[in-house]
């Protein structure tokens, strides 16, 4: 790495939460990244809908937390109900911390506010350019070869943080190992509107069953809600009386627990859902621990200490997925010992 910060030149592929975290925290440090992502434009699927307190604590300084918290809904209790007995409420503004409440705000709104962040420090997403193939050079800088409109470029960087997702092409060209568990039944999510769902505005819901089904409901706001399930039918699993004005979508996707054995090698980092995926569980799901890294990162590449990285980060990852297993498959704990 260059010893000065004026000469780095760092490419970050993906430009969601992770990548943008990792952009806008480089752009104050004094190091303008190039960002490129392979879809046209921010996506318009709100995957992600809860920020934790922790990740509005890292992101106060970079002056992102004011402008999430003026659009999220503030989530300060849960209600769990065990097969359609309500039996434990949760009050988080007891917590005591700045932020003791969760944060619901759909993903899109969170890249919009984080991209906008990034435009102000000098910084630029390049949209539709997709990354072919990278190069480690014996200097350690990493030659790169990116697509956009048929025609191919090749630049060399001191950095590339590859921030892209669950089917890493960083990973891919890095031959990165990974660990994985594919849980064998289907997921399911759904988001509606409903005006007379029955709880306060400000509640997330636990839908418990003694068969070890589950489904999360969590307010968006504007009478709308997300629920997750580790059912194929998120909304069967919600119960208690409540009329469904508009569905905005159901699908079901299947979970892939996954985890590298390194975040790095040479000047080549994995950050987010490129170094790990697992379960939802809490109705979280990996962007707040992929923020977490991309803060990590970005400083280390400021201050010319990247080595540590993966000794940091990779065991705050494998802790996550633990607990994740531990809450939502209690048949699969011995999962987490092998990522």
């Amino acid at each position: 790495m260059s010893s000065s910060k004026n000469q780095k030149k760092v490419l970050i592929v993906g430009a969601g939460p992770t990548g943008l975290t990792s952009a806008f925290e480089l752009a104050r440090q004094g190091i303008v990244p190039q960002v490129i992502d392979a879809k046209k434009e921010i996506s318009p699927l709100s995957r992600a809908v809860g920020v934790s307190a922790s990740t509005l604590e890292l992101l106060e300084e970079s002056g992102v937390t004011p402008r999430l918290l003026a659009e999220g809904v503030k989530i300060t209790n849960a209600q769990i109900t065990l097969e359609s007995e309500k039996c434990t409420a949760l009050d988080f503004s007891l917590l005591p911390c700045q932020y003791n409440f969760l944060l619901s705000l759909p993903q899109d709104r969170t890249e919009q506010i984080m991209q906008k962040r990034f435009e102000e420090l000098g910084g630029s997403v390049q949209y539709s350019t997709v990354l072919i193939s990278l190069t480690q050079k014996k200097d350690g800088t990493v030659e790169v070869v990116t697509e956009k409109d048929g025609k191919r470029l090749t630049e060399t960087f001191n950095a590339v943080i590859g921030a892209d997702g669950v089917n890493s092409k960083v990973r891919q060209q890095m031959g990165v190992k990974t660990r994985d568990y594919e849980y064998p039944n289907a997921w399911s999510t759904a988001e509606f509107n409903s005006k007379d769902w029955p709880s306060p505005p400000g509640e997330i819901q636990y839908f418990l069953k003694k068969n070890g089904n589950f489904a999360v409901v969590i307010p968006l706001g504007n009478s709308r809600y997300r629920a997750v399930s580790n059912t194929s039918d998120a909304l069967a699993c919600v119960s208690g009386k409540y009329t469904i004005d508009k569905l905005h979508s159901a699908n079901t996707f299947k979970i892939v627990v996954r985890h590298v054995k390194t975040y790095q090698k040479g000047n080549i980092f994995l950050a987010g859902d490129a170094a790990h995926t697992y379960l939802p569980a809490g109705g979280q799901g990996g962007m707040n621990l992929g923020i977490k890294d991309a803060c990590s990162l970005a400083r280390r590449i400021a201050e010319n200490d990247v080595k540590g990285y993966t000794r940091e980060r990779r065991p705050v990852g494998k802790a996550t997925i633990r607990w994740s297993v531990i809450f939502a498959v209690p048949r699969f704990r011995s999962i987490w010992m092998k990522m």
